[in-house]
């Protein structure tokens, strides 16, 4: 499993293709203690940072852009 750390703002896909976004997160003595996610369909779920390592997700533009990252130069 890749460990992705979240960023807010982005989006990213679990296995079963949904799109998932990071809303937020919550430090606690520097290190992101809570993420809140946000499903397509306004769904707001709130986890601990050690149950987004379990989530499987990975980035929705290595996913869109078949694991090329956006500025490799690439045309698709």
């Amino acid at each position: 499993m890749s460990v992705q750390r979240p960023v807010p703002g982005e989006y990213y896909i679990n296995d079963t293709g949904q799109l998932i976004k990071v809303r937020c997160m919550l430090y606690r003595d520097a290190e992101i203690s809570m993420i809140m996610l946000q499903y397509q369909d306004g769904y707001h779920l709130t986890i601990r940072m050690d149950e987004w390592n379990w989530l499987g997700l990975k980035p929705y533009s290595d996913w869109f852009f078949g694991g090329k990252s956006a500025d490799s130069g690439q045309e698709c």
